[in-house]
């Protein structure tokens, strides 16, 4: 990851690396990394992407890939609304609702199934 594109999603960034401090970092073999802890859900912020299941890997990496596309704009046009949607998904009963197909999630999804890694 280049200094531009860790730039370009700065602000997500800043909350991915704070965030990252109470987890475990898992190093793959091809060198990349994610973070392991025991908080609630999953999140990927910029090039932080932490995991309470491994499980959920591919799909934060779609929500990396929209951080990498959107930059500054993530937080509001992803970020917010996804962490909305799931609180709301959780604890209404929105969650007899399709958790994917809130465009936020199914865009990654989309992206997890075609991996255009940007």
């Amino acid at each position: 990851m280049g200094f531009l594109l860790y730039i370009w999603q700065l602000p997500q960034n800043i909350i991915g690396y704070a965030l990252s401090r109470r987890a475990r970092r898992i190093v793959l073999g091809d060198g990349s990394s994610f973070y392991l802890w025991s908080g609630p859900g999953s999140v990927s912020l910029g090039e932080y992407i932490i995991l309470s299941s491994p499980g959920a890997l591919g799909h934060e990496l779609g929500h990396r890939t929209q951080s990498r596309l959107l930059g500054p704009l993530y937080l509001l046009v992803i970020g917010l609304p996804s962490l909305l949607w799931c609180v709301l998904h959780t604890y209404t009963p929105l969650r007899r609702l399709d958790y994917y197909g809130f465009y936020t999630e199914a865009w990654a999804e989309r992206i997890r199934r075609g991996r255009k890694e940007v």
